[in-house]
């Protein structure tokens, strides 16, 4: 650090952090405040005023007369300390017989969202997820069951097999949103490939809107078409999709779903990503194997959890160790977009072309990453960065770059398979997300440079990842200088693709895992 930057600091902690309790100490009754809020612990968080040690004791003694949720939360978000969730998780175990349930869903799932954004120091609590997340949900749903009187019917003891099984989501929105791309794909393949009946049952029991004061809020969207029994397209292929999109977490809704299954009568139930409540709800009554859908230690109450692609277990000798299975996640790509021209994008011919993709860029691409950019265009100066998907604020933040002008936002791409072959280095922040948009950059022949974590990181392999800020640079800079590098990279990231196709082109592996399951429910029934 410089010695001006050493002088800076202190100052610009100072003024950062007077915006800050100036903000938590104001409104927070609606999303508006709470945005508001979140804007002003994120500028804390990329400043390092987590690091800082005084200017988090002024924070912690400013703001200790504040609702509990909400000072925990944004204190956790600025400092990325899991001990602040913690104490929240202990506040929730106090009340967990008395507060509201979407409440104590809400404030779960904003949790669950930090840690999916790689916003929390996992360091800080090593075992935070099996040691306190899982134990709690399991209590959550516990605690569910017995205030909504749920009792989902169990399947006889030697009953016969009937070929039917059911996949459960938490969240289904169309197929151009991967995780329900790669829902319909396993569903089509259960059908076509094992020859299985399958029933998808679209849930929607993440949070649609702002319960608690959480900082930061999260709600889920809801696609508000697809409820009731329909039949949906895939391809050549159909499915049947029972979908409930019914506000709260009510006793009608879950019990809906429940009939829905004892009448279809599975031989087993598939949970598709992680705490799918309905599905876990399900565990005592029917056998349970889950899939999921991203990186990451998954927390689900079934017997056999596969992995996302990896094929190391979870630490320890847990539930969530006992339960792993190595696994690679086959995801759907969509069909070839035909030619493009870069003109189309609004891009150079000239230009070395970078490509950030992805649904989250807002969160995803922060402060820190936006330097990083800053300081791969000062090295390359023909680059130019696109990003594609949708975005909100993303745009302002650019904007104010010393580099502008070669930060261009492309908003939602249609054709994403038009643009990919059309760029010469996809860029990926840190993040948990990201695994299709990678599958679609190999396939295109499109070189990949990630962290050494998350989704992007398995689809590509340690071939395309670096440790460090510096050797992504050194890295972007390599490629973008140097065509003959770049031209190997190219015929790297199609041989990755196939090796990836390759790992989950086995048709045999998804059923030995569900026989599996069946007789572990069998077992402990």
């Amino acid at each position: 650090m410089s010695k001006e930057r050493q002088m800076e600091e202190p100052g610009l902690h100072t003024a950062i952090l007077s915006e800050l309790i100036a903000r938590l100490r104001g409104p927070a009754g609606t999303g508006e405040a709470l945005r508001d809020i979140s804007e002003a612990c994120e500028t804390a968080r990329a400043a390092g005023l987590g690091s800082d040690v005084e200017a988090m004791a002024a924070l912690d003694r400013a703001t200790a007369d504040l609702d509990p949720i909400l000072r925990e939360s944004a204190l956790a978000y600025v400092s990325g300390d899991l001990r602040r969730y913690l104490r929240i998780l202990d506040m929730l175990d106090n009340v967990l017989d008395l507060a509201p349930l979407e409440g104590i869903n809400q404030i779960y799932w904003s949790m669950q969202r930090q840690l999916f954004l790689m916003r929390m120091d996992m360091g800080s609590v090593p075992d935070f997820v099996a040691g306190r997340v899982l134990p709690f949900y399991e209590r959550f749903l516990k605690q569910m069951s017995l205030r909504l009187g749920l009792a989902p019917a169990a399947r006889p003891a030697g009953k016969p097999a009937t070929g039917r099984v059911v996949m459960v989501t938490n969240q289904f929105l169309s197929d151009q949103h991967q995780p329900s791309r790669d829902l319909l794909t396993q569903m089509v393949r259960l059908q076509r490939d094992l020859g299985r009946t399958v029933l998808a049952l679209n849930t929607n029991m993440m949070p649609d809107r702002y319960y608690s004061p959480f900082i930061p809020p999260f709600a889920a969207a809801v696609e508000e078409s697809l409820s009731g029994d329909r039949t949906i397209r895939f391809g050549n292929d159909t499915g049947r999709l029972l979908s409930s999109t019914a506000r709260g977490i009510t006793a009608e809704k879950l019990n809906g779903f429940f009939s829905a299954v004892e009448e279809f009568d599975p031989d087993l139930v598939i949970a598709f990503g992680g705490s799918v409540i309905v599905a876990d709800l399900l565990a005592s009554a029917r056998p349970l194997l889950c899939i999921p859908t991203t990186t990451g230690q998954t927390i689900s109450l079934a017997d056999i959890v596969l992995d996302y692609g990896g094929r190391t277990a979870p630490p320890g000798e847990g539930r969530l160790s006992r339960s792993w299975r190595p696994f690679r996640l086959g995801m759907a790509l969509r069909q070839e977009d035909g030619a493009a021209t870069r003109s189309e994008f609004g891009a150079a011919d000239g230009s070395f072309l970078f490509v950030v993709v992805g649904n989250r860029l807002d969160a995803e691409v922060d402060a820190a990453f936006i330097a990083l950019l800053e300081r791969v265009l000062d090295a390359v100066p023909q680059g130019e960065v696109l990003f594609a998907g949708t975005v909100d604020t993303l745009p302002r933040r650019l904007a104010a770059s010393r580099h502008a002008a070669r930060l261009r936002y492309l908003g939602h791409v249609e054709r994403i398979g038009a643009l990919l072959p059309l760029c010469d280095l996809f860029l990926n922040p840190r993040r948990t997300g990201g695994g299709g948009s990678a599958a679609h950059a190999l396939a295109s022949g499109l070189p990949i440079l990630a962290f050494d974590s998350g989704d992007v990181a398995s689809i590509a392999g340690p071939g395309f990842v670096v440790g460090d800020s510096d050797s992504f640079l050194e890295r972007a800079v390599a490629l973008a200088v140097d065509p003959a590098l770049l031209s190997r990279s190219r015929e790297d990231a199609r041989n990755r693709f196939a090796t990836v196709k390759q790992e989950e082109s086995d048709p045999t592996q998804l059923p030995v895992y569900m026989n599996e399951a069946v007789d572990l429910y069998r077992l402990r029934s």
